[in-house]
């Protein structure tokens, strides 16, 4: 890519000139451009390459060569600011655009948003970070289980409306209680081509008995072609449910697995990776899809640098950040909330004071007394009462002041737009009670959480239903490693009695509210999430989901008509 200081001497000699095309000698150039003759004609061939302008030099001393532009002073500034664009410096294309929003609000438009490239239906988000681990069968962030369900399949789904619907199992019975059949779509492929088998559908199911929700597991078998029977240790009337989470889809076998499998997974849902690096992530649909083929030809997640990200608004058709004061379209809160996990196992919380005097000082209130006013705007929070929005639970009282006087460990996500703010928050609170501060910092998950005393952690449920709570306490809450043993126990009680109990409402509230009063977390902030429906344009159908993002298979472009064609017509 050309140099900014290439830009700045191209407009130079723009101002200079007005733009016109004029015969010149070459020692005019170098007393504008303030070089010598070999440096103005590397600068004038380079600015020759970029097509800015042409240079004709005319042989013997005396002669005028030719100066002709090729491109305005905006032009390259918007050429140059495009392709800082690609490359998700949107700093550096505010710099070349003189930091005016309003150029760089049209620049990214051309490139955000709803693209038509060689007939193709392209849509372009931005997004502030890499999305680097898309497999299903290890723990992932929220942004990446959305992702997951748009290139992987499960025996069931939940659809875009939270009903239970079928995937790769068409149709299914409960033979039993302890004993369901399934039975399978025919001639499904995976990305690269591969037929699905029974026989990787049983290895991804047993596989799955290394998590608490599927340890009822004892038998899985196909009796007969397209089949598979899934046996149990207790009853369960709620397995197909169950098998719609994220960690249930289905997945190659390892042998076929490629050592990048986690940024570039190969499922059998309605789109497949082709790209993925730290610029950004391109999903292309599968024209083999068992389902309905996305209407999307390709959806590419752009990575946007961290100090700007901010600007950038997941819109369609306002893909800037508008005036908070004039912006009042509705959209949706978070179905979970961040919160604060304490390590009851083996962290300063296994002490009842400790776990009070964090509950008492840490809780959403004073925490969001000390966000700065500009960054709750930003980050669009609110306190959180409970797990879910419109929950209430009342901690114990207790400890307002520490036991003693020792070091707190927190942990935190690194790539994070609100826990950099959250930890400083903490951090202040903590130290105005004489208590000093180390902070971990991962990208994935914490290694060794023995060394951990508070975990911030976003709960990153995928629906709205109730019920989320299941997978998302027994799977990939990390409740487990830090809580008493007793307690965790009783909360998988609560969740296996549910299971075994035909149409039972789910225990939502009481596993809530027990979690609270048990001390195991502290919730802290509810989130405003996704693109509203005033911001998508002309994308139909683009409901936000509970992970903030919507289903790319199930939108659409409608498109500009032709309205002197219509006319005609009538």
């Amino acid at each position: 890519m050309s140099s900014p200081r290439l830009r700045v001497q191209f407009e130079t000699l723009f101002e200079h000139y007005k733009g016109q095309d004029c015969g010149v000698q070459l020692e005019e150039i170098t007393e504008i451009l303030f070089c010598t003759r070999r440096n103005a004609r590397i600068v004038l061939n380079k600015m020759e390459e970029e097509g800015w302008l042409e240079w004709h030099p005319a042989p013997g001393r005396g002669k005028l060569s030719q100066l002709i532009f090729k491109r305005s002073r905006a032009d390259v500034s918007e050429n140059l600011a495009r392709r800082y664009l690609e490359e998700g410096k949107i700093g550096q294309a505010l710099k070349v655009l003189d930091h005016d929003s309003a150029k760089l609000a049209q620049v990214v438009e051309s490139y955000l948003g709803i693209v038509h490239q060689e007939g193709q239906q392209v849509v372009r988000l931005p997004y502030y970070r890499p999305l680097t681990t898309l497999n299903p069968s290890v723990p992932m962030r929220r942004s990446e289980l959305h992702i997951a369900q748009q290139i992987f399949s499960g025996l069931t789904q939940i659809d875009e409306s939270e009903q239970l619907q079928p995937d790769l199992a068409h149709t299914w019975e409960m033979l039993s209680p302890t004993h369901w059949r399934f039975y399978i779509r025919p001639s499904v492929r995976f990305h690269n081509g591969d037929l699905l088998t029974m026989q990787n559908i049983i290895d991804c199911l047993n596989a799955l008995r290394s998590k608490n929700l599927y340890s009822h597991f004892d038998r899985i078998e196909s009796p007969g072609h397209l089949v598979v029977d899934i046996h149990l240790t207790q009853s369960d009337y709620q397995l197909p449910l169950l098998l719609s989470e994220s960690c249930a889809k289905i997945i190659l076998p390892p042998e076929s697995r490629a050592d990048d499998f986690d940024m570039f997974p190969i499922g059998t849902g309605p789109y497949k990776v082709v790209q993925n690096d730290n610029k950004r992530l391109v999903l292309k649909a599968f024209d083999g899809y068992f389902g309905f083929r996305p209407l999307l030809d390709r959806v590419e997640v752009w990575v946007i640098d961290e100090a700007h990200s901010s600007m950038v608004f997941p819109s369609l058709s306002k893909p800037i950040k508008p005036d908070v004061a004039n912006y009042g379209d509705e959209v949706e809160l978070d179905p979970g909330c961040t919160l604060l996990l304490l390590n009851r196992k083996n962290g300063l919380a296994v002490s009842d004071e400790w776990a009070s005097y964090f509950s008492h000082r840490l809780n959403t209130l004073n925490l969001f007394q000390q966000l700065p006013q500009d960054k709750i705007v930003e980050l669009g929070v609110l306190p959180a009462h409970g797990l879910k929005p419109g929950w209430y639970h009342h901690t114990r009282q207790g400890y307002t002041s520490p036991p003693s006087y020792r070091t707190v460990t927190i942990a935190y996500h690194a790539q994070h737009p609100m826990f950099p703010t959250l930890v400083k928050c903490i951090e202040a609170i903590l130290k105005q009670d004489g208590l000093s501060v180390n902070l971990i910092k991962y990208d994935i998950t914490v290694e060794d959480t023995t060394e951990v005393d508070i975990w911030i952690k976003p709960m990153g449920i995928a629906t709205n239903r109730d019920d989320a709570l299941a997978g998302w306490l027994l799977n990939y809450s990390d409740i487990e490693a830090l809580s008493i043993s007793e307690d965790f126990e009783y909360w998988t009680k609560v969740v296996k009695e549910w299971q075994a109990a035909e149409n039972a409402s789910f225990p939502a509230l009481e596993i809530g509210k027990s979690l609270v009063e048990r001390m195991q977390l502290i919730p802290m902030f509810h989130c405003w999430l996704g693109v509203s429906k005033d911001q998508c344009g002309s994308l139909q159908n683009a409901k936000c989901n509970a992970l903030g993002w919507f289903d790319f298979s199930k939108v659409w472009v409608k498109p500009a008509l032709d309205l002197t064609f219509e006319q005609k017509e009538e």
